[in-house]
């Protein structure tokens, strides 16, 4: 991980939306199945107990929101 790269992405507003657009579409883009992205994001919540930030960066919501949408 290239953190000078990461800086120069934050100080350009630009930068940021043109790395979120390519996020979203290499997500929606990626051909491993949903069950298999689901269970790496959940093995990583249980690893890495700041994984709740991802969510929250990327939905608004934290793991257990998401859980108690799904009704566990």
């Amino acid at each position: 991980m290239n953190k000078k790269r990461i800086i120069t992405v934050l100080e350009s507003d630009q930068l940021l939306l043109q790395f979120g657009e390519k996020l979203i579409k290499e997500i929606n883009e990626d051909d491993e199945s949903l069950v298999n992205v689901a269970r790496q994001l959940l093995l990583l919540c249980l690893r890495d107990e700041k994984a709740d930030d991802f969510f929250i960066a990327i939905s608004g919501w934290n793991i257990d929101s998401l859980l108690n949408k799904i009704g566990v």
